[in-house]
């Protein structure tokens, strides 16, 4: 952590990366781990920071996405990535932040809502391995990101065990 004089400072978000910046922020990056879905309605995201001095700081968020629509879904990940990001530069910083709450998408009166007319889910293909970790058996969601994630498949809660240890 770097050298502030007031512990009790609270910033806006664009301050504090500001202020990161000045104190040698070399890098910030964010992971989704879960994006949210019908079995885990919330989204996890992780942050990383890399100072120039060499050091790094890892902080992990999660949002719930209190719908299933695709917007609310979106919004959740961006909801919680910010999250993750302001808790990291927090850590590096010594400051808090305050974060704003996203306001709600505006809707002009008279507006078209475009709603499906009936919903044509494929079924998702069963996935042949289970997790490589526990055993547990993956959907074929959970297969996929962790593959391309992770390199071998894990369930979701292995997922998170895996992101945090890194």
């Amino acid at each position: 952590m770097q050298g502030i004089t007031s512990q009790n400072k609270v910033l806006p978000y664009e301050a504090l990366l500001e202020k990161a910046k000045d104190l040698g922020l070399r890098r910030l990056e964010t992971t989704v781990l879960r994006f949210p879905s019908a079995r885990a309605g919330y989204a996890v995201c992780s942050a990383t920071l890399e100072a120039d001095d060499g050091s790094i700081y890892r902080e992990v968020a999660s949002v719930p996405a209190v719908s299933s629509s695709g917007e609310t879904q979106a919004r959740a990940v961006e909801g919680a990535c910010l999250r993750a990001k302001a808790r990291v530069l927090e850590a590096f910083t010594g400051l808090k932040c305050k974060l704003d709450a996203p306001a709600p998408a505006q809707r002009h009166v008279g507006e078209a809502t475009l709603a499906p007319i009936q919903s044509r889910k494929a079924p998702e293909p069963v996935p042949d391995e289970a997790c490589s970790e526990c055993g547990a058996p993956l959907t074929y969601g959970h297969y996929e990101f962790s593959t391309r994630m992770f390199k071998r498949p894990l369930c979701a809660s292995c997922q998170v065990n895996t992101a945090t240890s890194r």
